[in-house]
């Protein structure tokens, strides 16, 4: 959005998707600090994302491993009233006198287990019973379903009674199907098959690279008007001054167009004219780089882990 000029077509329906995504990072961040409470014997893994069937993915918000069974867990960060139609499998937001369908949750965490169980069989792991939870993260929303099928609410929880659930399931599986070296190594191989999601953001929006505004970005007022001189950043618009203002815009740069830059598309980039002056930017930083002055290319993969 800030790398966007304000009027661009795009801003409308990226501001959207990021609204979204931060609501439901929100969510999970509060669901997840619900499941820190519970003891070692529950490998906790958030956001996953395995392969079956070939090419295709399935993703998890979190899933939780005891040695007796595990635990799917779709998380919502839902206001207002909800209503799951069990007539036509939907689930429909009511919210200021407006009223806005969605995907059935509770169909997600089933299909969502059907592929675990495969992807398992797969990995030569032995079967394991997978229960299926829809948490919604906001405390003040009202849950409601189709008459007669009252039920279902066993499968949707606040995080208020998302551990009382939790526990009250290692009652009706006592019986161990994984020995503690199987545990360790199905939560380990889940990690290492884990494949996060990095689409070309570019492509995804259909945004042109000419399109995106450059300079380096004020960490104090936001504006791209920071100029290099004298060892420091300054904003011409706020008069702060930073000393690593510019990391942050490689960490855009990275994330938008590419995790390898040279010193001319750094330059070009951060609006700096002197070859010299981006050498020791680049250099101070201790990127890892392949080839030599001129032809030197650094791997900005670093920047996006800190």
């Amino acid at each position: 959005m800030t790398r966007l000029p304000a009027n661009h077509p795009k801003q409308e329906k990226i501001h959207n998707d990021f609204r979204k995504i931060r609501t439901g990072d929100s969510g999970e961040r509060i669901i997840g600090n619900e499941l820190n409470s519970l003891s070692e014997d529950y490998h906790v893994l958030h956001d996953l994302r395995l392969c079956h069937e070939g090419s295709r993915f399935f993703q998890i918000d979190y899933l939780i491993i005891s040695k007796n069974y595990c635990l799917i867990i779709e998380v919502k960060n839902f206001t207002g009233m909800l209503n799951f139609d069990r007539t036509y499998h939907q689930l429909i937001q009511t919210k200021d006198g407006h009223e806005q369908a969605f995907l059935d949750p509770l169909i997600q965490v089933e299909v969502q287990k059907t592929r675990l169980n495969k992807w398992l069989a797969v990995h030569n792991f032995p079967p394991l019973p997978i229960e299926t939870l829809v948490a919604n993260a906001n405390p003040n929303t009202i849950i409601r379903t189709t008459p007669g099928f009252t039920p279902i609410l066993k499968k949707i929880t606040g995080k208020e009674m998302l551990i009382s659930k939790i526990l009250a399931l290692r009652e009706r599986y006592s019986s161990q199907h994984l020995t503690q070296r199987q545990h360790n190594k199905l939560s380990k191989t889940i990690l290492e098959k884990n494949t996060p999601y990095y689409p070309d953001i570019l492509q995804l929006y259909q945004v042109d690279e000419k399109d995106l505004l450059k300079s380096v970005q004020c960490p104090d007022c936001s504006a791209l008007q920071m100029q290099y001189y004298w060892g420091k950043w300054s904003c011409r618009h706020c008069s702060y001054i930073s000393k690593d203002a510019h990391i942050q815009t490689l960490r855009d740069y990275a994330l938008l167009i590419n995790s390898a830059i040279t010193n001319k598309q750094a330059r070009q980039f951060l609006q700096v004219d002197s070859i010299d002056i981006m050498q020791r930017l680049l250099s101070a930083m201790e990127l890892p780089y392949s080839g030599k002055r001129r032809n030197r290319v650094y791997n900005l993969d670093g920047l996006l882990q800190k």
